[in-house]
């Protein structure tokens, strides 16, 4: 996949993830898509802030959370990793001491 085109899905992805928080009444902050910070920070309903990372490939792979984890410890916050199922409108959310979900 092109750089460009990569970024695009990677950005339409962020957009998906930013919105399903906004619903859930989180309050969040979409930063640069890029390898050396999350995605988006963001404050669950509960006042705790969140380092999100979000994947909008076909595969959800270990080195995916072990990047969230990476740069949540740089920021000193919990990490919270969004991948999308392939092929549904669906996203696994995992977060540190919190049982994986699914969301739609």
């Amino acid at each position: 996949m092109s750089g460009k085109r990569s970024r695009t899905k990677g950005a339409v992805g962020q957009t998906a993830v930013k919105n399903m928080l906004l619903d859930r009444d989180w309050r969040v902050a979409q930063l640069t898509a890029g390898v050396k910070s999350e995605d988006i920070l963001a404050i669950d309903p509960s006042g705790k802030e969140w380092s999100v990372e979000v994947k909008n490939c076909a595969s959800i792979l270990p080195a995916h959370k072990k990047q969230a984890m990476e740069q949540a410890e740089k920021r000193g916050r919990p990490w919270m990793l969004v991948s999308k199922l392939s092929g549904t409108s669906s996203w696994v959310v995992q977060r540190q001491g919190v049982l994986p979900d699914i969301w739609r």
